[in-house]
């Protein structure tokens, strides 16, 4: 732990505590900052309750028109829609406090997937004008990087990638789900598996129709969301009930990992997924679409792409990731030492101390009194 002469308070405001990436991510970065010593508390506009909290962080919630001290806080540090918009117009001007927002999104993409264009773009110009106000934005990957300079006022940006930490623990698999999965493993040659909310831009879709193309394979899909009776209704479609199956939410659905000879990540957009840095720790196969965040997390000596613009390629790119057995050990390497939960919170640690002014108290007491970092 840091020797701090004192400490930074921060808070940390949340959609809610439901066990999403985004939400993981950011009680990730509280969980270490909190450790390096400073003063943490994470706001959460709703009640749902999915995720542990750790230890040493203080919880609260709030709704938006709830009062804060906001004057007990060196930085605020929000991530999601609501959370922007409860600090950029809550928050009272005569607040010092530092004001940094997380972009877990390409916003207007994201947005027209979830809902349609014209939403699009009226929550989108809100968040872009939410954003505007703050001291700083991050995002997670460099594409998304030149993508936010080139549509938002605020050019506050700099890029921060995600971090991931797992204890692999198989005896977390349900023993029906266990059963499950052995009992297909006897029929077919190759387990693909996913876990995601099931929406539009998480393309589980194509998985489904690759199964259509061969007999060799089977599908174990993990999460729930709006897009599943579409995928349902796909499966029957294809007569695939035998080879497809639905296990709903599962908590550490990256435990499954355990289960599957494929994991399968075929998004047409992300922003950094926490599922793909799972899977590299668990040493899986990878197989992925071409997409510019994925290329940018791993190469191909790591995991193998297929074309996102040509799904038909993802059939070919199953087979050669079953014959690879080098690539899954590069993947974990990468993981297990850059995208690790330690350097995400050292990394945020270093962007506050930018935002931040130095300590008053130096050059007043001396030399040896230390500024917060």
């Amino acid at each position: 732990m840091h020797q701090l002469f004192f400490t930074v308070q921060i808070a940390v405001i949340v959609p809610s505590l439901r066990d999403l990436a985004p939400v993981q991510v950011a009680i990730s970065i509280a969980a270490q900052l909190a450790h390096m010593g400073h003063k943490v508390t994470v706001y959460h506009l709703s009640p749902k309750k999915e995720l542990t909290q750790p230890e040493g962080i203080k919880f609260e919630k709030v709704s938006f028109w709830s009062n804060i001290d906001w004057g007990k806080y060196d930085i605020i540090h929000s991530h999601g829609f609501l959370p922007d918009a409860f600090v950029a117009f809550r928050k009272p001007n005569r607040s010092t406090a530092r004001t940094v927002s997380t972009i877990h999104n390409y916003v207007f993409v994201e947005l027209r997937m979830l809902y349609n264009q014209i939403v699009s773009k009226i929550l989108g110009t809100l968040w872009l004008k939410a954003w505007s106000g703050m001291d700083q934005l991050v995002v997670l990957t460099d594409d998304a990087l030149q993508y936010y300079k080139s549509i938002s006022r605020n050019k506050n940006i700099c890029r921060i990638y995600n971090g991931r930490d797992i204890t692999p623990d198989p005896t977390l698999i349900l023993p029906e789900n266990r059963l499950l999965i052995e009992e297909m493993r006897k029929r077919f040659q190759y387990v693909i598996g996913t876990y995601s909310a099931l929406i539009t831009r998480k393309r589980i879709d194509i998985l489904i129709r690759h199964l259509s193309r061969v007999d060799t394979g089977c599908l174990i899909i993990l999460g729930e969301g709006p897009e599943r009776k579409n995928l349902e209704n796909l499966v029957t479609k294809y007569k695939l009930q035998d080879r497809v199956k639905f296990l709903g939410h599962i908590p550490q659905a990256h435990q499954y990992n355990f289960e599957f000879d494929i994991s399968a990540h075929p998004s047409s957009s992300e922003g950094f997924s926490l599922s793909l840095i799972e899977a590299a720790l668990h040493k899986k196969k990878i197989v992925c679409s071409d997409i510019p965040s994925f290329k940018e997390a791993f190469n191909d000596t790591e995991v193998t792409f297929f074309k996102s613009d040509d799904e038909l390629t993802i059939d070919q790119a199953i087979q050669d990731a079953l014959r690879d057995d080098s690539k899954a050990n590069n993947a974990f390497i990468k993981a297990s030492t850059i995208y690790t939960e330690e350097r995400l919170g050292k990394d945020y640690e270093e962007l506050f101390k930018q935002l931040l002014p130095p300590s008053p108290l130096k050059g007043v007491l001396g030399s040896d009194v230390r500024s917060p970092f």
